[in-house]
């Protein structure tokens, strides 16, 4: 895999993996209540901080 220097190489790394993205991802209704990622606040925060700096996501 080359490396993603810019936000075009993202997209087009989105573009070329998107089935695998797909496979591979977890929805969160999934995955059971106590969860290591669902406990961790780490996201929350960061949306609250993005919330509130940007008014929306």
């Amino acid at each position: 895999m080359a490396d993603i220097r810019s936000v075009q190489d993202f997209k087009e790394f989105l573009k070329d993996n998107r089935e695998l993205l797909h496979k591979k991802a977890v929805r969160i209704e999934d995955l059971p209540p106590d969860d290591d990622w669902i406990l961790d606040d780490e996201w929350d925060e960061i949306y609250e901080q993005e919330v509130l700096k940007r008014g929306k996501v």
